[in-house]
């Protein structure tokens, strides 16, 4: 995959295809980010990287790009330079790419490594989580089985009463026969009694008249 040079306003960070502005020392800013930086005032202006601060006093030090020259450009760019000059020039062109590449490296390192540890205290978070719920879960089971006891010991109590409360009954309605059965004896009894009193003077009035 080709390397793609991006706005080095870390804020920005947007690809750069056509053109760009790149500085002497070997930054390079999208023209929105130039405008707002200050890199686009005249050289004569106070003006200094962005991205690290340096001084840029002189004309050259901030200069327009244009990443996608024409065959005419790559031509002449630096026709009419002797070799030494055209080897400088493409030594520095390189050691600029190569040191957006790095940076673009540690910078992506620096992502990953952020991603991995926001990751990891996820992941721990997710894991707190779980062991929370289970207990959770685990006291409510514990909860439930305990009320579920409960209830069970509450039916059989129920029972034991119901039971108890028919026993009883029964041994009222026993106790209430064997009662009225006592009360007719009793009754038969004083009934007999008045009747041989009755019978006792009517016969003394009998044998009292002769």
């Amino acid at each position: 995959m080709e390397f793609v040079l991006r706005c080095n306003d870390l804020k920005c960070r947007t690809q750069l295809h056509d053109r760009a502005v790149v500085t002497t020392c070997s930054h390079v800013f999208c023209p929105p980010c130039c405008d707002t930086s200050g890199l686009s005032r005249s050289p004569n202006a106070n003006r200094s990287c962005p991205a690290c601060g340096t001084e840029l006093a002189n004309p050259d030090d901030v200069v327009v790009a244009g990443l996608n020259p024409t065959e005419d450009y790559k031509t002449s760019v630096l026709s009419g330079l002797n070799p030494t000059i055209i080897m400088e020039c493409a030594s520095r062109g390189l050691a600029f790419y190569s040191y957006q590449a790095s940076q673009e490296i540690v910078y992506q390192e620096h992502s990953v490594k952020k991603i991995t540890e926001r990751y990891a205290s996820l992941s721990q978070q997710i894991d707190q989580l779980i062991h929370d719920a289970n207990a959770q879960i685990k006291a409510l089971q514990e909860k439930m089985q305990a009320m579920q006891a409960e209830q069970a010991a509450l039916e059989q109590k129920n029972h034991d009463l119901v039971d108890a409360f028919r026993e009883k009954s029964r041994s009222q309605q026993h106790v209430q026969k064997l009662y009225q059965s006592l009360k007719a004896q009793v009754m038969a009894s004083h009934v007999a009694n008045a009747a041989g009193e009755e019978v006792d003077n009517s016969i003394h009035t009998v044998r009292g008249d002769r």
